[in-house]
């Protein structure tokens, strides 16, 4: 499953960081969060991980980070 970057920032938000706070605590620099969230480089699997557990304990299940999706288009039968 590919991580979606694009809802680092909607995670961020819903913890309540900002790209500073995010960053200490995950021991990272501001820039590197910032480039998370525009997708420029995408986080290592150690801090994707560090992501899932800061949000688990505010309720927020892994899963919000992989998008659910499926190769078969119910849409492409139609024609």
């Amino acid at each position: 499953m590919p991580f979606d970057y694009v809802r680092i920032r909607e995670f961020r938000k819903r913890l309540g960081f900002t790209q500073v706070a995010l960053a200490e605590q995950l021991g990272v620099p501001q820039p590197t969060v910032a480039r998370w969230e525009s997708g420029h480089v995408s986080p290592c699997a150690d801090y994707i991980g560090a992501m899932c557990d800061l949000g688990r304990v505010k309720g927020i299940d892994p899963s919000f980070f992989f998008p659910s999706y499926s190769r078969y288009d119910p849409q492409s039968d139609r024609e």
